[in-house]
């Protein structure tokens, strides 16, 4: 006669899958969203030209992924020491003159190098949820790292004043500036997490 013994493991696993009941929340998502930007203003692109426009980055509790189709237009890649565009273009500054000059550039090399200083970690949150969700990323200041606009921040022209500029798309110029206090924060989110349905 053959015996069979079912392990242990087995049958505390069965046990705890029934026991638990329906799981309130679902199953957890994800997209790489790779969102670059300073509060509401995302960075984006059109040629050689890198600029800030009004694009919030999702931070709702109740994110439907086909929401982001068509909206996140432009993704970065945020990894010392460089800032990529997902076409391949560095963001770029002038190593020589007076100018201190933002763009894009297909060629890698000494102006494309930056010195990140690291704000915070984004976690998702697990507040009233059973998974986590929101951005995954961090905040920093980025600086030149050569040329004669060494140890200048990556910075961005005043947000417009509400009702001026609205006929068109808003937007900010990127540029360098010489104090820290006048750079701004940026922040990157390269995961989007959310609650899906099964």
């Amino acid at each position: 006669m053959i015996r069979r013994v079912t392990p242990l493991f087995v049958v505390v696993a069965i046990a705890l899958l029934f026991a638990g009941g329906p799981s309130r929340a679902g199953v957890q998502g994800k997209d790489t969203i790779c969102w670059l930007g300073v509060g509401e203003w995302q960075l984006c692109m059109q040629g050689a030209e890198a600029y800030l426009t009004e694009r919030p980055l999702p931070r709702k509790r109740y994110y439907a992924r086909r929401s982001f189709v068509g909206w996140n237009r432009d993704r970065w890649t945020v990894s010392a020491p460089t800032i990529k565009t997902d076409g391949g273009k560095f963001l770029s500054y002038g190593l020589k003159g007076r100018e201190p000059k933002v763009y894009l550039t297909e060629e890698k090399g000494n102006h494309t190098r930056w010195v990140f200083e690291i704000g915070e970690r984004l976690r998702p949150s697990w507040k009233n949820s059973d998974f986590g969700y929101g951005p995954a990323g961090f905040t920093f200041k980025a600086i030149a790292a050569e040329g004669d606009f060494k140890g200048w921040y990556l910075g961005a022209e005043d947000a417009p004043e509400k009702g001026k500029g609205k006929e068109k798309e808003a937007r900010r110029k990127i540029t360098l500036v010489r104090q820290e206090k006048e750079a701004p924060l940026f922040t990157y989110a390269e995961t989007f997490y959310y609650e899906g349905e099964r």
